[in-house]
């Protein structure tokens, strides 16, 4: 904020200097309240104060300016000069509530050039949003001003409004603002701002719009992956896939991908299903990352969680002693089910080229139960194997409605990857 209203001003001190100069050598005048010269007892001390501030010295500025405004019978003008140098190196010393007083009379005073009165809008809503001048109805009024007066739909702005309606629990206005200064910088090629989103998140939330949450989460993680929004989306996805116990295992499988189970629950129950769904391979690895992030040790049904990482070992075991044998099987079958099928276990057990071969065989037999899931292992078998792509060619393919948001969180994720 510092520097962009600082280089507003610049403009501001310069159009002064200039004008100063062309009027060092005036007479004094008595004229009316609207004259623009000044008389030579206030031009003293405010070319001095000038001076000294462009020197960088602004407490002596300040001092000099002082001088200047205790003189009786200014004129109007006179007094508009005087505010804005001391605007200006109240500004310089961080003393924002002088600052902002100062230039919102100078906005009013009816003598601020037309062509610096949006930067001033701007500089004012920029101003009383700081911690120690906190006036956030001045933030908006001056912000919706500023929109209205340029003509411009500024994301910067935008958020800046979006930001003080949220704290002044003005959440409809602020999650207006927040979607519209998030699709201005989208559109511009730009990043919006983490803090953006988050208030749009809380906004939606605090409206009780879930779709709207999910929406404002899902592009936290498109800009920001990090495991919290991950963590946030993925309650919604759980409840989303119900009972249906082949939806919850490809919901942990992006879970398990992004690092987003923190939870004792979440590494049991994921290899519960993984196992009820004849993928023994993936439950042990739900089991061993809950133990190596010290997790299923430290909370939870702990005799529980042990006896499910030892089920799994087990499984495990004769799993792929029988691999082979399936291969050959699966090989020979007409339809492509068990191919899909072989290639999640290859995939399982960290073997991503056979998962491909395997899969694909599959779906180009025909006869796969869900080409849906089958192209979400496939997207998976490509990530895995570094081909990101081919993981986003088959994560496009998936069209199942139930899986509309899984595919998109896919792809987003699969586009972050290397």
């Amino acid at each position: 904020m510092r520097n962009r209203s600082c280089a507003t001003l610049v403009a501001v001190i310069a159009t002064l200097g200039l004008m100063l100069g062309g009027l060092a050598a005036a007479p004094e005048s008595q004229a009316a309240d609207n004259s623009q010269t000044i008389s030579k007892k206030v031009m003293k001390p405010l070319k001095a104060g000038l001076d000294l501030a462009n020197e960088g010295k602004f407490p002596e500025a300040e001092a000099e300016l002082r001088q200047a405004e205790a003189i009786e019978d200014k004129t109007p003008f006179e007094q508009f000069q005087v505010n804005e140098l001391l605007g200006f190196v109240a500004l310089k010393q961080a003393k924002y509530k002088d600052a902002a007083q100062l230039y919102a009379s100078g906005l009013d005073s009816g003598f601020l050039p037309e062509e610096q009165v949006n930067d001033r809008l701007r500089l004012l809503a920029q101003l009383y949003f700081q911690p120690d001048l906190r006036d956030l109805n001045k933030v908006i009024a001056y912000g919706k001003r500023w929109l209205e007066s340029s003509d411009t739909r500024d994301p910067v702005m935008l958020g800046l409004v979006g930001q003080a309606s949220y704290f002044n629990d003005d959440f409809s206005a602020a999650s207006s603002y927040m979607k519209e200064a998030i699709a201005g910088a989208t559109a511009a090629g730009q990043k919006p701002e983490e803090n953006w989103l988050l208030i749009l998140q809380n906004s939606y939330s605090k409206l009780r719009n879930d779709p709207g949450v999910v929406e404002a989460t899902v592009e936290l993680v498109r800009y920001f992956p990090r495991k919290e929004h991950w963590i946030t989306l993925s309650s919604g996805l759980l409840r989303q896939a119900s009972t249906k116990e082949l939806e919850i295992l490809q919901v942990f499988r992006l879970l398990y991908v992004v690092d987003a189970m923190d939870s004792a629950d979440d590494f049991t129950e994921a290899a519960n299903v993984a196992m009820r769904s004849g993928s023994p391979g993936e439950a042990l690895k739900f089991m061993e990352r809950g133990y190596a992030l010290k997790i299923l040790d430290t909370s939870g049904d702990q005799q529980k969680s042990r006896e499910i990482l030892e089920a799994a070992k087990r499984l495990v075991a004769d799993d792929r002693k029988s691999l082979p044998q399936f291969e050959k099987e699966a090989k020979a079958a007409k339809a492509g089910e068990a191919d899909v099928k072989l290639g999640e276990a290859f995939l399982s057990y960290d073997q991503p080229a056979k998962a491909i071969e395997a899969i694909e065989r599959g779906i180009a037999k025909g006869g796969v139960k869900s080409l849906d899931d089958a192209n979400l292992s496939l997207g998976r078998t490509h990530l895995a194997a570094g081909d990101r792509a081919a993981a986003e060619a088959a994560f496009g393919l998936v069209t199942k409605p139930d899986y509309s948001l899984l595919k998109q969180l896919w792809l987003i994720h699969a586009a972050q990857q290397p």
